[in-house]
């Protein structure tokens, strides 16, 4: 008995008063011996559960839809989210290097489809109907719709009418500073 109480000493003190107080343990092993002592003290100390009710979790409304079977493709918004990013890292280069009205039209408009897209998703998470009431996130929705084709606009705009986007980020990194 002492040398399994010394072993069991070793990997768990709790356990020499548990053993202490339901007498002597058989099992060799310090992890069985634990576990023989706290299944008979959830036994001896067992209460009755008592259930609480719980508050209403509400969802969004995107939820609300797929849970009632609405046909919500998330996993392609997800890719074609992706797909438009890596483009964008091969568009940079090219604009860059052939700078052209074409190349310019095209960099504007993945530029723009990709800050919309995530500017929405920001105003869903966070422009919740829970949180601010039914009335607002729909506003915040337009706004961010009116500001998108604002944007699209002015940069369509400045490629037609201007020198377009690539050859004023190369003008304006190759400003000397004043000296």
């Amino acid at each position: 008995m002492a040398s399994i109480l010394a072993t069991t000493l070793r990997y768990s003190r709790p356990l020499v008063a548990s053993a202490a107080r339901f007498g002597t343990i058989t099992s060799v092993s310090p992890f069985s011996q634990l576990a023989a002592a706290s299944r008979q003290t959830v036994l001896t100390a067992a209460k009755p559960i008592t259930l609480v009710p719980m508050k209403q979790i509400t969802t969004s409304s995107v939820k609300k839809a797929s849970a009632a079977g609405g046909s919500h493709h998330h996993d392609k918004l997800w890719l074609f989210e992706r797909v438009l990013s890596l483009g964008l890292l091969g568009l940079l280069p090219v604009a860059f290097i052939h700078p052209s009205p074409i190349g310019d039209t095209i960099l504007a408009s993945v530029m723009v489809v990709h800050t919309y897209i995530g500017f929405k998703s920001i105003v869903t998470d966070y422009v919740r109907p829970v949180v601010f009431g039914t009335v607002i996130p729909p506003i915040a929705q337009g706004l961010l719709l009116l500001l998108t084709i604002a944007t699209a606009a002015g940069l369509i705009q400045f490629i037609r009418n201007d020198i377009g986007i690539a050859n004023a980020i190369k003008r304006a990194w190759a400003i000397k500073p004043a000296q």
